[in-house]
């Protein structure tokens, strides 16, 4: 079976070029609708947890707050963002992907439309 691993894409600058190593080269990445992108924190690399919802992501509302801090970087209105996050879909799309930070613990979410 051929292992798929992610790309360094928007990695931090406190991260270390150690951990976008382990990363791109030795972590298996996850299926995304467009390219997946691997979410860091504290310095480091987050553990992926998985696709999520809107049911999942009400566990972590920091998550759900970086989804929305996206949405304004790209002029969506409150409404606007606020429908995209109901609609989001563990098993279909559009989904949101789940990262925790190894030290902090906190959630971490991107998504993705296809």
């Amino acid at each position: 079976m051929l292992a798929m691993f992610s790309d360094a894409v928007d990695v931090p600058d406190d991260v270390p070029m150690s951990v976008v190593d382990e990363i791109t080269r030795h972590t298996p990445g996850f299926t995304a609708w467009q390219q997946d992108s691997w979410l860091y924190h504290c310095g480091d690399g987050a553990a992926y947890l998985g696709p999520a919802g809107y049911r999942e992501l009400q566990a972590f509302p920091e998550a759900l707050a970086m989804l929305r801090e996206d949405h304004q970087r790209y002029g969506w209105t409150q409404p606007e963002s606020e429908d995209f996050l109901r609609s989001l879909d563990r098993e279909g799309e559009p989904t949101a992907y789940l990262f925790r930070c190894l030290h902090c613990g906190m959630g971490l979410a991107s998504w993705d439309i296809g």
